[in-house]
């Protein structure tokens, strides 16, 4: 057996890695630091965006981000005329605040664009597992013209690799998802072996951006479960990072709270999952489960900017920009990551 196809280099994840405090800090406190960035022409107070799962972000969560100037990627498991229904619901009409997702069938996807544009949508999502298709390129040039004549921004992904990012890249989209197989509902890596840490795909987009010159927005899609690691991706170079499991569970998420067990939950599913099966999707690649009910979406992000502005502070970075050039990272041994994790025994 042959093993030249195996890459050597570690393929990172969040945990393998930590920021390093060498920085003296003249910033009193961390209110101090401004988390905002410029995001497809829109002015992020926190590089948040929700994704377009539909347990996570409906025409409620949008209009809960907007009013925090974050991001919510409306979900395309409805119709076209459902999707704009709900935003018009949320009086969604007037924000720059919006964005929703499509897919790429050409018998109802380029309907759905031009429907979503006419109603005022500047950003879109093509959802798809894989950014590194073929089908996307045929996509685009389909709606070329729509593009360009109704001024969108586009995002696509998802990808893994330098290699699927440049393809994007030169596809002229704006913004790219990066994360494959590290979601919390996915399953794509144990049911198709495909998947790498997430670190290691910012690292390869971020390469790849790099050598093309690229403005391209790279977006840190899935993996994250704690401000810390929002932090991490933030300071490796990503323009923002996209939250699934971290939102889903909150009022704003569609759903009902459910009650089992004396505890309060709301159910949270992979766009392919059985769930979603249900209704005559065909995926294979999804998981179901419940999450611990959170309350309010603003008690989130209240605690993910609180987080990232005191990594800012650590590194002397008032703003998103002195941070990821400021910022330096160790990697960590399976001993050094448990020692850095709170201590609850007390015996």
């Amino acid at each position: 057996m042959s093993y030249k196809n195996i890459i050597s280099k570690d393929s990172l994840t969040y945990d393998d890695i930590s920021l390093l405090p060498d920085k003296i800090s003249d910033i009193e406190h961390r209110a101090e630091c401004d988390t905002s960035v410029d995001f497809l022409g829109i002015k992020l107070s926190l590089p948040i965006i929700a994704s377009p799962m539909n347990t996570v972000c409906g025409g409620r969560m949008v209009k809960a981000l907007s009013e925090m100037q974050c991001l919510g990627i409306i979900h395309r498991f409805n119709t076209a005329e459902e999707q704009v229904t709900e935003l018009k619901q949320f009086d969604l009409d007037d924000t720059p605040y919006k964005a929703a997702a499509i897919g790429i069938n050409q018998n109802t996807e380029i309907t759905r664009l031009k429907s979503l544009a006419d109603y005022g949508v500047k950003i879109i999502c093509i959802d798809i597992a894989n950014g590194g298709s073929k089908t996307i390129e045929k996509f685009l040039n389909k709606v070329n013209n729509q593009i360009r004549e109704y001024d969108i921004k586009i995002i696509a992904g998802n990808v893994a690799s330098s290699e699927t990012t440049k393809f994007l890249i030169n596809l002229n989209v704006d913004a790219v998802r990066v994360g494959i197989g590290n979601g919390a509902m996915c399953s794509t890596s144990i049911k198709s072996g495909i998947g790498i840490g997430q670190v290691d795909a910012i690292i390869r987009a971020l390469a790849a951006k790099e050598e093309l010159k690229s403005d391209i927005k790279i977006i840190a899609d899935g993996g994250i479960n704690t401000p810390g690691a929002m932090c991490k991706a933030i300071a490796l170079g990503c323009d923002s990072v996209m939250f699934g499991r971290v939102l889903a569970g909150t009022d704003e998420s569609p759903g009902e709270v459910l009650k089992y067990n004396n505890h309060r939950w709301k159910k949270y599913s992979g766009s392919a999952s059985f769930a979603v099966k249900q209704e005559n999707k065909n995926y294979i690649e999804g998981e179901e489960s419940l999450v611990p009910y959170k309350g309010a979406v603003s008690k989130i992000i209240k605690e993910y900017r609180e987080g990232l502005q005191s990594s800012m502070s650590y590194i002397n970075s008032c703003n998103i920009t002195t941070f990821q050039s400021n910022s330096t990272f160790v990697k960590l041994t399976s001993h050094s990551f448990l020692e850095r994790k709170p201590q609850t025994d007390i015996s």
